[in-house]
């Protein structure tokens, strides 16, 4: 699919987000309630629309053309049907949509989701990421775990900013890494195992290496990291923001780490670590 049939479905998307939203400020005066107008959107068109736009960065990414991955990128990005999506995500889907940040603010008001759908489609080149606020969990062996819970809108942006980096690396992954990855599961990794330690595969004689990585989402080098990632560079001058943005009440940025509870964290992370699992294949 050219780039000229892709900007012609943004802009049937971007027309039918524009007549629900102006349908929503009408809602008052004609009695329609606020939730049936943001029900009505094009869901089904919004996914399809999404799709297609990452299928082409995955293939793009996957030919080596680096030109056209950052042009369908921003073309996602500027995308009406991606930033609803991102931001139905954040607000209804998550389990974590209750958690506020230093904002204070949990799942939205469908007036306030559909002003943020606004937002990011106005700032998501120059968005201003706010500090996170800190939470302890406790763990199984009696420690905690510190989460960074950034805003129900950063979290919003940072997902808009996962749709598009995410197929990027899925087309140069390792094929034989499972976490935190689109259609892989843990049931995966145990097949994989399995098949390569049964009977017909010589499994008494091969070995298993286990590690354990202290405190990873912690240490991750941010240069390291970010060199890495598949993005255009306005977005990526957002994305070194919130990693660096710190947590409220501690020390004013961060030098190294990404923080757990970003919806793009996981896939930090991944990018981070990408051609680990090849450690000691040689031996």
């Amino acid at each position: 699919m050219n780039i000229t049939n892709q900007t012609t479905i943004e802009y049937r998307c971007l027309k039918a987000l524009r007549l629900h939203l102006a349908v929503f400020l009408l809602a008052g005066k004609i009695g329609r309630k606020a939730d049936d107008v943001w029900k009505d959107l094009p869901w089904k068109k919004f996914r399809q629309h999404v799709f297609r736009l990452q299928r082409e960065i995955f293939k793009a990414q996957k030919n080596g053309q680096k030109a056209k991955v950052k042009r369908l990128q921003r073309l996602l990005l500027r995308s009406r049907a991606a930033q609803a999506l991102a931001v139905k995500q954040v607000t209804q889907r998550n389990l974590g949509r209750k958690s506020p940040g230093v904002d204070g603010k949990t799942a939205l008001s469908t007036r306030e989701r559909l002003v943020l759908c606004q937002r990011l489609n106005k700032h998501w080149y120059h968005w201003k990421h706010q500090q996170l606020r800190r939470v302890n969990i406790p763990k199984p062996n009696g420690k905690t775990r510190g989460l960074g819970i950034p805003t129900i809108a950063d979290r919003a942006w940072q997902a808009l900013l996962k749709s598009a980096a995410e197929p990027a690396y899925e087309a140069t992954a390792g094929e034989r890494s499972y976490g935190f990855r689109p259609g892989r599961c843990t049931a995966d990794a145990q097949k994989l195992i399995f098949d390569n330690l049964n009977k017909s595969n010589n499994g008494k004689d091969k070995q298993i290496l286990e590690t354990d990585i202290s405190k990873c989402f912690d240490e991750i080098n941010h240069e390291v990291m970010l060199e890495k990632v598949v993005l255009p560079k306005e977005a990526l001058k957002g994305l070194k923001s919130a990693v660096k943005a710190g947590v409220r009440g501690e020390y004013p940025s961060s030098i190294k780490g990404t923080p757990q509870g970003g919806v793009i964290s996981p896939l930090l992370a991944n990018i981070a670590l990408d051609g680990f699992e090849n450690l000691g294949s040689d031996q």
